[in-house]
């Protein structure tokens, strides 16, 4: 925010202070206006151009907006429509700066900011946003976060004015009831039928960018490559919802969509594939409505537990879904609550990464050994022993690089921020695209994770010939990695470190080379499709019988 000494001034509410200055967003501008101002120019070409163009000091305050709204703004001598604003919330009179920015909702709604009067408009806009309050009953911003954003991502308001109103999110749920959403669903698959191609639903708690949802997109094309024309639906929506969106029609339950109107829609016989115990609340209506379930469980028991997936998984199977684990372990841990599940082990699609990004990483790699890491970085994927691990490491080796791929809570964002204080060579490029790239410029995967269903990431990192040395917690792929890498009891964490180093001084050429014709040979994705496609059709046979 550009500082403006003539707008400063203080909002109070409780243990919230916050200076007027804080109203213009030089980036923001700098957005709008195309223009390469620094901050000192951007708000005085605002002053001066901008407000008459209709430019926004900011993403909440709405210039033109407010013109309409307030047509004799300018009547006490102020030169822009933000003027005025501020002018009348110092002196406590109420004013919208945005259509979905209501002050007396605002306080209404949180009384540790009663006292605000008329600067509830804009504490919202300095710091209500950013704490994730709800700014008018027109925009729900739990929904808006849990739905469209990524985990830990703020902002709500302004993410919807700057990106989410162009790519169709709503502000708020907007229920469709059963009637509703057949038609939709009837609609969508007519436009489906020029294709000449068989509907399938597949069915994903999210689109966030990680495991699951990205299974669910390999699945999609290579189900399309089989005449199946993919429709999608989403508990929530998420950064991938785009390339969903590319693969078929998508459906996002929290959007407001009934489930059983929307399987009433489709074509009697259609098959459905359930990605998730996550997921399994939704399996309940379509299998009850008559679909062709198949649901797929990625999750290891305890987890299941914990987020009390359990009777979901119960309805849904008692409704007509036939359950299939994705690992071993989890059918062996499930067996008591479900009896014996069909296993079948998920193959893999590596992401595509061009040649300049192996090149990149290879030039940007340095002398010392590199140890990698991957996931949402929180507790249950133990980014703490992942610190723990790197910085013993690092005592034996000081010239040793850390990378984590992804995005870090607010707990392993403070971990990371006190390991690099210390002086760990830390890496966080958050989520990547080209992620292949990081594995291959990296020595070793550290799967330091209390629970984890996979992780794929370890499987990505093998098929570039990188091994991983982990600690034998609640994972799943336990018992099937001879020849990946090598898992150490939790209790033996003082050899961790001394193990790591020695897998980083074994890596060679060869012994890439070989790593990557075995991870060939376990993770064929075509034969993992063909497995699911003849239990959804030996689903149908029996129906039919």
């Amino acid at each position: 925010m550009a500082n403006r000494s003539r707008w400063t001034s203080t909002v109070s509410g409780g243990r919230h202070q916050v200076n007027l200055d804080s109203i213009f967003d030089s980036s923001y501008y700098r957005l709008q206006s195309g223009l390469d101002f620094d901050d000192a120019q951007a708000v005085l070409h605002f002053q001066t151009q901008g407000d008459a163009l209709g430019l926004d000091p900011n993403a909440c305050f709405s210039t033109v907006w407010y013109k309409n709204r307030y047509p004799k703004w300018s009547r006490r001598g102020a030169q822009t429509a933000v003027e005025d604003f501020l002018r009348r919330s110092e002196k406590g009179e109420d004013r919208q700066p945005h259509p979905l920015i209501d002050p007396a909702f605002y306080r209404a709604t949180y009384p540790d900011l009663a006292d605000l009067g008329g600067r509830a408009a804009l504490h919202f806009i300095a710091l209500g946003d950013d704490e994730g309050r709800r700014p008018s009953a027109g925009f729900d911003t739990d929904f808006y976060q849990r739905c469209y954003l990524r985990p830990g991502q703020n902002g709500a308001l302004r993410h919807y004015v700057t990106a989410g109103k162009a790519l169709g999110h709503l502000p708020r749920p907007l229920p469709r009831n059963r009637a509703q959403s057949a038609l939709a669903m009837r609609q969508a698959i007519t436009a489906l039928r020029t294709t000449g191609m068989r509907p399938i639903l597949l069915v994903c708690h999210d689109a966030q960018a990680a495991g699951v949802p990205i299974l669910t997109l390999d699945l999609a094309r290579a189900l399309r490559a089989r005449s199946y024309a993919p429709i999608f639906l989403l508990g929530n929506a998420g950064p991938l919802t785009a390339r969903f969106q590319e693969l078929g029609p998508v459906f996002v339950q929290s959007e407001g969509w009934d489930t059983t109107g929307l399987a009433e829609g489709l074509p009697k016989g259609t098959r459905a594939l359930i990605n998730t115990g996550a997921a399994a609340g939704m399996a309940v209506p379509l299998a009850k409505f008559g679909l062709e379930c198949l649901l797929l469980i990625h999750e290891m028991p305890d987890y299941l537990r914990e987020q009390s997936f359990l009777q979901p998984l119960r309805a849904a199977r008692d409704a007509g879904a036939r359950l299939v684990a994705s690992m071993p372990l989890m059918a062996k841990a499930l067996e008591p609550e479900f009896g014996a599940l069909n296993v079948v082990t998920p193959g893999i699609v590596l992401p595509p990464t061009p040649l300049a990004a192996f090149v990149q990483r290879r030039k940007s790699r340095g002398h010392g050994p590199v140890f990698i890491g991957a996931g949402y970085a929180d507790r249950r994927k133990g980014f703490d022993r992942f610190i723990e691990a790197a910085e013993a490491i690092a005592g034996q080796s000081p010239r040793a690089r850390f990378v984590w791929l992804g995005a870090l809570d607010a707990w392993a964002q403070s971990l990371a921020d006190a390991a690099k204080v210390r002086g760990l060579n830390l890496t966080l490029p958050g989520f990547v695209d080209d992620s292949l790239a990081w594995y291959r410029g990296a020595d070793v995967y550290l799967l330091t994770s209390r629970q984890d269903p996979g992780p794929t990431t370890v499987i990505h990192a093998a098929a570039v010939g990188t091994p991983f040395v982990g600690y034998a917690a609640d994972i799943g792929l336990i018992g099937l990695t001879e020849g990946i890498g090598q898992f150490l009891p939790v209790a033996q964490q003082a050899n961790f470190a001394a193990l790591a180093l020695d897998m980083a001084a074994g890596v060679t050429a060869a012994s890439r080379r070989r790593l990557r014709r075995l991870i060939r040979q376990k993770t064929d994705f075509a034969r993992y499709v063909d497995t699911l496609d003849k239990l959804l059709t030996a689903s149908l046979t029996t129906a039919a019988t």
